[in-house]
């Protein structure tokens, strides 16, 4: 029976293959998801790393993991936008649900190294975007109606034991970026500005639209501390380095319309596509960590995150020629938009109590202060401080096998938004202007297989045995 339930576990891990995943993006673009303990303890963890998801949270934490142990998550997450105008009426992001799996492996040979390495692989997506509008709305036509960063990364992890009470671990993160970009209305009048084209003309030009996808990759690295000073308190400490990906691919134009009766001569109703390229900053993490073990059932933790999203200071896609002055002048119009955004906080406050030898109840919350200002607040990241208060259990299966769930709600505080972005005597009612507020939840599922007596331990006192080989001469 344990067999079995261990091959079923083993075909629902498959199923969430890290390799699809997408994520929505909470805090800036941040995406913390990547368990049910770690989610139904307020996003804490980082002081209480027992979990193969710790390789994205505190990688000191998995040298204290017996055996082999294989972790597979399900995160269901919604976001729901709703903007608020007197004047250009009102309207909501799409509530799409959104799945955003993670996996993670961790090996600890026991006796071989006295059980002070460990090892282990991670993916998941830290970082994420997906929205869509109404693609009728005014705004279309400045900002994207449909907007995506679909990414995941690969970690390699190693862990040591440096003291009784010191674990330091950390190593490489992959950052994969496969499909950054969105879909805008494409404004023709803006590049017959020329007094000589007629007003009527000008003001009645339909819209084309624009398409951005565009991919790329680069490295960079974590490391974490974890400081077991007495036998209840416990202190963490998380980095996670900045990336800069170079994303590149192509700009897509449907319905360009710059008539060839005008006096410089346009193309005409007309489809074209060229090369595209952008920098994607993902931004410097720092967490502090402390946890409190009231008893042997009970823990409280509470974290503290600072993350440097100030290096966002704008997109900027660079298109290449397309061999039409029009044409190009309308990419140079929309390519470009400035961020200046700020440093972000976040405040995570968590406990879990063992009810019985088989059920933990977790529950938790957190506060993000956003990085995005008023000035440069735009729909397709509509952020905004925001609350957020999950619940979780934990269920020990069998020997093998831990199951764990968590629901959790973000209620984002609302923005009344008057900026200049976007804002354009040809392009009526295209300002961002509005009432904006948010809304998100989420539902995780995590199953963790677990061979704890894989390898033989060395415990505390107890050396290591020096493995023994025999080299024979050939023939004998």
């Amino acid at each position: 029976m344990n067999k079995f339930v261990a091959v079923i576990a083993l075909i629902s891990m498959a199923t969430f293959s890290p390799t699809a995943a997408w994520a929505v993006g909470s805090g800036g673009l941040e995406n913390a998801s990547f368990s049910a303990q770690q989610l139904g303890l307020g996003g804490t963890g980082t002081a209480t790393p027992d979990e193969p998801a710790a390789i994205s949270y505190n990688p000191a934490g998995i040298v204290d993991l017996p055996g082999i142990q294989l972790q597979s998550n399900a995160n269901f997450i919604s976001l729901m936008t709703f903007k608020d105008n007197n004047v250009t009426g009102d309207t909501r992001s799409s509530g799409t649900l959104s799945l955003v799996p993670t996996a993670y492996l961790t090996i600890n040979p026991g006796k071989i190294f006295c059980d002070r390495l460990a090892f282990g692989i991670g993916s998941d997506s830290p970082f994420g975007l997906m929205n869509k509008y109404n693609s009728n709305d005014p705004a279309r036509r400045s900002q994207k109606w449909r907007n995506y960063l679909k990414m995941y990364t690969l970690k390699p992890t190693i862990a040591f034991k440096a003291t009784d009470w010191l674990n330091i671990g950390g190593g490489p993160m992959w950052y994969r970026v496969y499909d950054f970009g969105g879909i805008q209305a494409y404004p023709n009048n803006l590049v017959t500005l020329d007094s000589s084209v007629p007003v009527f003309l000008r003001q009645n030009m339909p819209d084309g639209q624009i398409r951005i996808n565009t991919s790329g990759n680069h490295w960079g690295w974590q490391m974490g501390l974890l400081a077991k000073l007495k036998e209840k308190h416990r202190f963490g400490y998380y980095f996670r380095s900045p990336v800069v990906v170079t994303a590149k691919g192509r700009v897509k134009v449907e319905n360009a319309n710059v008539p060839s009766g005008f006096p410089f001569g346009g193309a005409g109703l007309h489809h074209f596509e060229t090369g595209v390229h952008t920098k994607i900053n993902f931004p410097m993490n720092m967490t502090w960590a402390y946890a409190y073990q009231a008893s042997p059932k009970t823990h409280y933790e509470a974290d503290f995150s600072w993350t440097r999203w100030s290096t966002m200071k704008r997109t900027y896609f660079v298109n290449d020629p397309t061999g039409n002055n029009y044409d190009d002048a309308i990419l140079n119009a929309v390519r470009s938009a400035d961020k200046d955004w700020r440093n972000g906080y976040g405040i995570h406050l968590g406990a879990s109590h063992k009810l019985t030898e088989k059920l933990t109840l977790r529950g938790g919350s957190w506060f993000y202060w956003t990085p995005i200002p008023k000035t440069h607040f735009t729909p397709s990241i509509a952020d905004a401080n925001h609350l957020a208060l999950s619940i979780g259990l934990g269920y020990k299966v069998n020997k093998y096998l831990n199951a764990d769930l968590c629901y959790y709600n973000s209620f984002y505080f609302r923005r009344r938004i008057d900026n200049s972005i976007a804002e354009h005597a040809s392009l009526i009612n295209s300002s961002v202007d509005g009432r904006y507020s948010s809304y998100s939840q989420a539902f995780t599922i995590s199953m963790t297989l677990k061979w704890d007596d894989i390898f033989p331990r060395a415990f505390k006192g107890e050396t290591a045995e020096a493995p023994s080989i025999e080299i024979n001469p050939a023939g004998k």
